[in-house]
């Protein structure tokens, strides 16, 4: 059951990704635009300071659960690699049901919010009224989303199956260390 929620969950979060790299593209092309428009006629271009804003806001809540893919969360683990191994992993699971906690502490008022401004159609005022209610939509998701992915990793990591990193071991990125 949990490897079959965790495919699902995987699937999801490269759903979302691919949200956020169209939403990044929109934004470099955007402010490439802006910049052009700027040089060229000394005005901005109506509008895309706004959807810029409400771009980068997507970018991150929905990159959110692609950083759990590529196990790109920060955290410091200095306490738990001197813990022998199934207080270790006892810890880091509690860590985890921690985050799934804060992610859940703040998608209940961001769902909220969102449900009230979708109510009202909510708008920003720029040069033209943009709406902002599907914006507020997405982090309330963003926010969900990465609560139940937090849960369903630290649920694994208790039950053992997920393995911890050994104690020495380096980022798979270059250069990059373990914090200790």
């Amino acid at each position: 059951m949990l490897a079959w929620l965790n495919r699902l969950f995987d699937g999801i979060a490269r759903i979302t990704s691919w949200l956020a790299l169209g939403f990044l593209a929109f934004m470099m092309l955007a402010i490439t635009l802006d910049v052009v428009a700027r040089a060229a006629f000394g005005r901005a271009v109506p509008g895309l300071f706004e959807m810029t804003e409400m771009s980068m806001v997507m970018v991150v809540f929905m990159g959110l659960g692609a950083t759990l893919l590529d196990d790109g969360h920060i955290r410091v683990t200095m306490m738990t690699d001197a813990l022998p191994g199934p207080f270790s992993r006892g810890c880091t699971a509690l860590a985890w049901g921690f985050a799934a906690l804060t992610f859940l502490m703040l998608a209940w008022p961001s769902t909220q919010e969102a449900v009230y401004s979708f109510s009202i159609r909510e708008f920003r005022w720029g040069y033209f009224q943009v709406p902002i209610w599907w914006a507020k939509i997405g982090v309330a998701a963003g926010l969900w989303f990465a609560a139940l992915q937090a849960a369903l990793h630290s649920l694994r990591i208790a039950l053992k199956q997920i393995a911890l990193p050994p104690l020495d071991a380096a980022s798979p990125d270059a250069g990059d260390t373990p914090l200790h």
